[in-house]
């Protein structure tokens, strides 16, 4: 089970920030929009 989020937590990582990069490039957002996307995509995927 460790292995899994070693392997995992940094895949997953990046493709959070690459999903905020493209969304910020598409629109400008405040950073409380995109800090708040952030935490719905945690609580959505993780717990």
């Amino acid at each position: 089970m460790d292995q899994e989020i070693i392997i995992f937590a940094p895949i997953f990582a990046v493709l959070i920030g690459f999903m905020v990069y493209k969304i910020s490039k598409k629109r400008k957002r405040s950073a409380k929009s995109i800090y708040k996307l952030i935490d719905d995509l945690e609580k959505k995927y993780i717990y």
